[in-house]
């Protein structure tokens, strides 16, 4: 158990250490900027769609989108076939803020990840992809 609290610590800090480290960077506050990456990974999202993905309500949601809507980021659309369905989708200049969030979290992640191997780098995606299909 006792190494099971240490890695549960270790998770949260370099979550922590993440999110600080991008944070300076990124043009956007971080919880618009994984909305808007994950808007930016899937083919027409709706609202139900990311709330579902951020395990948030759908007035939550709502929220989110708005903020990158106002900010000229995204747009959102009645679906063709259902129309109750909300979908979102990136602007262009949705596009061009996108690719800054990746250069920027390619950026930390390599300062990061600099000092392991390339078979501590096997191992660590191995284990978080064994971690992420549970």
């Amino acid at each position: 158990m006792k190494s099971s609290g240490q890695t549960i610590a270790l998770f949260s800090e370099v979550g922590i250490l993440i999110k600080g480290r991008m944070q300076a960077m990124l043009p956007l506050p971080f919880s618009q900027c994984q909305t808007l990456s994950f808007i930016a990974d899937k083919e027409k999202p709706s609202m139900q769609d990311v709330a579902r993905h951020f395990k948030i309500t759908a007035p939550s949601a709502t929220f989110l989108v708005e903020e990158l809507a106002r900010s000229g980021l995204i747009t959102r659309h009645a679906n063709s076939k259902d129309r109750r369905k909300v979908e979102v989708m990136l602007t262009q200049k949705g596009k061009t803020v996108f690719k800054k969030i990746i250069k920027v979290r390619e950026k930390v992640l390599h300062r990061m990840f600099q000092t392991l191997t390339e078979s501590d780098r096997a191992d660590l995606n191995r284990i978080l992809k064994k971690i992420t299909a549970t």
